[in-house]
């Protein structure tokens, strides 16, 4: 087996001492500040998150969601394509999701399936909107998918307060049939869970394993030496989005038939925007998504639990900031010490 070099041992083990050391001050600052003290704060952070068995399968629970769309995220940044439109993507699958599972008059399994693949479907066209713009006319692919996840929570507000509302005041569908519920492994982790492993391993021998990944990973390198090489630039952007924007779409899946079993408001839990901090996180490697969505999932369940508490809502918020923060500070030294040289 190959050995890792020393020096990528001790990086690692650098960063994520970083990262912990982060997280363990902004919750020092924010006990002080909230007046609950360091004791209470560190207490119901941990108890909220690795306190108990049932604990631990509700950050599992959150897990995996960001583990589908981060895998998404993570495929499209490899390849040079900034996808920040996977929200509306997770809003687009949990839609057609929905929609096939209320509306399509055949078996439960064969409706399970049909919104497996529908998803990825509606989901890859939709990122495929915004890769074919960007491949063929260089248009601003951040805007444009952000643009789109407007576009998404329009017809989701559309749906859900219009022709599929039903009979309460909450804006919401009508639940599945039971039968079209996956079941839980232990509650409230869903078999979902499952499903996210798995697709950890196909994106991981995408990348590495195949053809179509290396394209990728080449174009998002250095696009001129791939077009250089004869790799066809525009038609690899283009089925990268596609296969971000369908993998996104399963994550909206997931949240239907493993967690709410119908579509209502704020239904997408803005995974699609935490992802892109886990994708960052990760440096866009499948093999270590899995846990920087763990440790994402962690800050928003224990911080839920602080909440509860008397802390601020929005402090889980904060600290993603944080941590995307410092994601991005060594990249911003590279840059302006390259720019400096230069």
């Amino acid at each position: 087996m190959a050995k890792v070099p020393k020096n990528q041992v001790i990086s690692g083990l650098f960063y994520v001492g970083v990262v912990a050391l982060c997280l363990a001050a902004a919750l020092f600052i924010a006990s002080l500040l909230t007046g609950l003290g360091p004791s209470k704060t560190f207490s119901v952070f941990f108890s909220s998150t690795f306190g108990s068995v049932g604990s631990f399968l509700e950050v599992l629970k959150r897990t995996t969601p960001l583990l589908i769309a981060s895998l998404g995220v993570a495929v499209a940044f490899r390849s040079g394509f900034w996808n920040i439109g996977a929200e509306g993507q997770i809003v687009i699958g949990s839609i057609v999701t929905v929609g096939i599972c209320l509306f399509l008059d055949v078996p439960a399994y064969l409706k399970i399936l049909l919104a497996l693949i529908a998803s990825i479907l509606a989901g890859a066209a939709y990122a495929g909107v915004a890769g074919f713009l960007k491949a063929k006319w260089d248009v601003n692919d951040i805007v444009i998918t952000m643009m789109q996840n407007l576009v998404a929570f329009a017809l989701l507000t559309y749906l859900i307060v219009g022709p599929w509302h039903w009979g309460t005041l909450y804006p919401r569908t009508a639940p599945i049939p039971t039968a079209t519920r996956l079941p839980f492994i232990a509650y409230p982790l869903n078999v979902t869970f499952i499903l996210a492993l798995l697709l950890t391993v196909f994106v991981y021998f995408l990348l590495k394993k195949t053809v179509l990944g290396y394209k990728m990973r080449v174009v998002g390198d250095n696009p001129s030496a791939a077009l250089c090489h004869g790799i066809n630039v525009k038609r690899t952007i283009t089925s990268a989005a596609m296969i971000s924007g369908g993998i996104c779409a399963l994550a909206g899946t997931s949240l239907v038939l493993g967690e709410f079993f119908r579509v209502q408001a704020g239904i997408s839990g803005m995974y699609g925007f935490y992802a892109i901090a886990v994708a960052l996180f990760a440096k866009n490697k499948p093999e270590l998504i899995p846990f920087a969505s763990l440790l994402v999932a962690v800050v928003l369940v224990g911080t839920l639990g602080l909440s509860a508490a008397g802390m601020p809502r929005r402090f889980g918020e904060v600290v993603v900031g944080l941590l995307f923060i410092i994601v991005f500070l060594p990249i911003l030294l590279k840059r302006v010490k390259w720019l400096k040289g230069g």
